[in-house]
């Protein structure tokens, strides 16, 4: 059996159910209803900015603050990384990173991740390209051999 049918009927039941739903609902409201939804949208508009803003404060003064190397910022009792045992990765020799910049380094790992990869890829081609070669030439040492 397609699972396709059963699909069809499941949206078809929620579109319908959903149109009749949000149809009831707006034929029932009074001219009260209406004021109070104008306010309560036209409020949230209204504090959303500040609101953010707020937020933003709070985030910027928790990023500010200098962390404690024993403090578990995610709450949790154990972290995944003792669990595991603690891998290190050995620094790059490449100076991209600004000697100056404060903060946590966003980005080191991943980009480091990144160039191992691409060292990866490269290698990996130029392994391919050589053996190219090497089969191209034996082809030609080939040729000449079996000329008879």
């Amino acid at each position: 059996m397609s699972a396709m049918p059963f699909a069809q009927d499941y949206l078809q039941k929620w579109s319908s159910n959903l149109q009749s739903n949000i149809s009831s609902s707006v034929s029932r409201l009074s001219i009260y209803d209406y004021i109070r939804l104008v306010i309560i949208i036209g409020g949230y508009c209204l504090l959303r900015p500040y609101l953010l803003k707020l937020g933003g404060h709070f985030q910027a003064k928790d990023h500010e603050r200098d962390v404690d190397p024993n403090e578990i910022s995610s709450g949790a009792a154990i972290s995944p990384n003792s669990l595991r045992g603690q891998v290190e990765v050995p620094e790059d020799s490449d100076s991209d990173d600004d000697a100056g910049t404060t903060g946590a380094n966003w980005g080191k790992t991943a980009r480091r991740r990144q160039r191992a990869m691409i060292r990866s890829l490269l290698d990996a081609e130029e392994k391919r390209k050589a053996e190219e070669a090497e089969a191209d030439s034996d082809k030609e040492i080939e040729e000449f051999l079996v000329k008879t």
